[in-house]
């Protein structure tokens, strides 16, 4: 996957406009910032937090990616490895667990995707964008 395609900054959790900076601090197994999110790109200046509330919507996509998570999981386990029904949910749900911070991350990715575009500009030539981007 290359710069310029939105899941290349889903996948790599990359800035949506400038696909360089980074939009969490750290990573998924850093419990202590697995939630945090940088404010604005240290590449580009992009805001990552468009409006206030922004991500409430990105709670619809990470609904989906956990019922798929889940479904896919059990469908696997019941069909191919004829887990009963019991054991199959809670395999899944510990899973899901397992998984949580991946699928909050990557929710609040492909919802800022979804809203801000890739801009070659804005990967070249940053400072042209880094003092527009900013709130006054």
């Amino acid at each position: 996957m290359k710069k310029g395609h939105w899941l290349y900054s889903i996948i790599n959790y990359k800035c949506p406009k400038c696909h360089t900076g980074d939009l969490y601090p750290g990573n998924a197994f850093d419990f202590s910032k697995v939630f945090s999110m940088n404010d604005n790109c240290n590449h580009c200046g992009q805001e990552f937090e468009i409006e206030p509330g922004f991500y409430w919507g990105s709670m619809y996509i990470a609904y989906g990616l956990a019922s798929g998570i889940m479904l896919a999981g059990f469908a696997v386990l019941y069909f191919f490895f004829s887990v009963e029904v019991t054991t199959g949910i809670l395999i899944v749900a510990g899973v899901l667990v397992l998984l949580y911070a991946w699928v909050f991350r990557t929710a609040r990715a492909i919802w800022i995707n979804i809203y801000v575009s890739y801009d070659k500009k804005a990967d070249e030539q940053p400072e042209l964008y880094k003092n527009s981007s900013k709130k006054s």
